[in-house]
């Protein structure tokens, strides 16, 4: 008798067995409608220390999402892969965000007469009256129509989702959606033969993503290292970005100009340090700024001018950018010469963008941060430090962090990242990554 496998652990799951054990015995409307909702108010508990950055798979809650299609009587459809019918299917979009920025990427690059985009407006945010003074011309998000769904139980939702898709028939659906969007994984299941899962939920669990879709495509490298960890057969995307006419030139006026970018809560989150921590160790060489390009506030602003002030350093050095449409625009226009990632929680799309700007990338992590929460690129522009105190002597090695940053063979690095993320939207596949790594514990 041959031996029997062991069967794979699970790393970063997510359990909620009452929850799961409901939905699945749910009989009537009711029962149904009920545990369906409580899944979509989960989100804010997963910032939990115990969850955020630990826990990204919801293998016990993704095994009842087959189910539902039989509860509501709706039937599987197979329809055949192509770019010609593409509907990104989404919970919503926002101004700001790298989620938001991804789905505008995939609209621009496959062209508005391509494109529908679906919102399930799971939490009732959203009405057609808004589209009315929409410039399409100029929209970040081309598409040929934007459907929104509108129906008032999250179980009718999931039907009138399944009949929009059965009517479109579209040959390649591109899967968005927030995190505990049961409505948005039910519906797209049921067209699973051309349903691309797209990873985007980095730090939190995501409905869908143990769910053999077509396609699991991971947008962030931590993700892949865990999804390859988890036998998901994922396909690494990356990210896109605007590729620069030439590498970022430093001002080259004697002043060290550093750059950091970010929303407001990735430099309040719980840390081993405080970002103002890593503020002062910046700004140490007294010819040097910081320039924040972002929204802030005036506690923010209050609090970085008092940590400055009482280290005896002018806060008219930390530069406020405000909120830029163009980052590497902004960066170019500044003579920038480092890049500094949000602290204590970094941004990945930011950091690849100032890689492919040909800017020294230097990232802070804890080393006892959960482990999906640090970014990683493998790639020679990304430096990683763990402490303040590792930031003056490595920005006093700034000619040769630039030297190379900016040398031939690492801004090709930079191009082959960001070349995936084409071929993917194109259709093509991709050759696997090598030596890929593994995350701690």
């Amino acid at each position: 008798m041959q031996p029997v496998a062991p069967a794979r652990t699970m790393r970063f799951a997510y359990q909620n067995p009452d929850l799961e054990r409901r939905l699945a015995s749910a009989r009537t409307f009711d029962e149904l409608e009920a545990a369906l909702q409580e899944v979509t108010r989960l989100v804010p508990s997963f910032l939990a220390p115990g969850i955020y950055g630990r826990q990204v798979y919801c293998k016990g809650l993704d095994a009842v999402i087959p189910t539902l299609l039989g509860k509501l009587r709706l039937p599987t459809i197979e329809l055949e892969p192509s770019n010609a019918d593409v509907c990104v299917l989404a919970t919503r979009f926002y101004d700001t965000g790298g989620h938001s920025k991804v789905a505008a990427d995939i609209c621009a690059k496959l062209g508005a007469e391509r494109v529908t985009i679906a919102f399930t407006d799971l939490y009732r945010q959203l009405k057609y009256r808004q589209q009315i003074n929409e410039d399409r011309a100029t929209s970040r998000f081309p598409r040929r129509a934007l459907v929104l769904l509108n129906a008032q139980t999250l179980i009718e939702k999931i039907i009138e989702l399944h009949a929009i898709l059965s009517a479109m028939r579209p040959s390649r659906i591109l899967l968005l959606c927030n995190h505990m969007d049961i409505v948005a994984v039910t519906g797209a299941w049921a067209f699973r033969s051309v349903t691309e899962f797209i990873h985007h939920a980095d730090h939190l669990p995501a409905l869908g993503a143990t769910l053999p879709f077509s396609r699991h495509v991971d947008l962030n490298y931590p993700i892949h290292m865990a999804c390859l960890e988890a036998g998901l057969a994922p396909t690494y995307a990356a990210m896109a970005v605007q590729r620069p006419a030439a590498p970022v030139a430093p001002a080259r006026d004697g002043r060290l100009r550093i750059a950091t970018c970010g929303s407001l809560i990735k430099y309040r989150q719980p840390g081993r340090y405080r970002w103002v921590d890593y503020v002062r160790a910046a700004l140490q060489a007294p010819d040097s700024e910081l320039i924040h390009i972002g929204p802030v506030d005036d506690a923010f602003r209050a609090e970085v001018s008092t940590a400055l002030a009482e280290a005896g350093i002018d806060p008219a050095r930390y530069v406020y950018a405000g909120v830029v449409p163009n980052l590497m625009a902004e960066l170019a226009a500044r003579g920038v010469d480092v890049f500094l990632g949000s602290y204590p929680t970094s941004g990945g799309r930011a950091n690849l963008e100032a890689m492919a700007a040909g800017l020294p990338t230097i990232v802070a992590h804890d080393p006892d941060a959960p482990p999906l929460v640090p970014d990683r690129w493998p790639l020679p522009q990304f430096t990683a430090v763990s402490a303040p105190e590792e930031l003056p002597p490595l920005l006093a090695r700034l000619d040769e962090l630039s030297r190379s940053a900016r040398s031939p063979a690492a801004l090709a690095s930079v191009e082959a990242q960001l070349g995936r993320f084409d071929d993917y939207i194109a259709g093509k596949a991709l050759l696997p990554l090598e030596d890929v790594g593994t995350l701690p514990d």
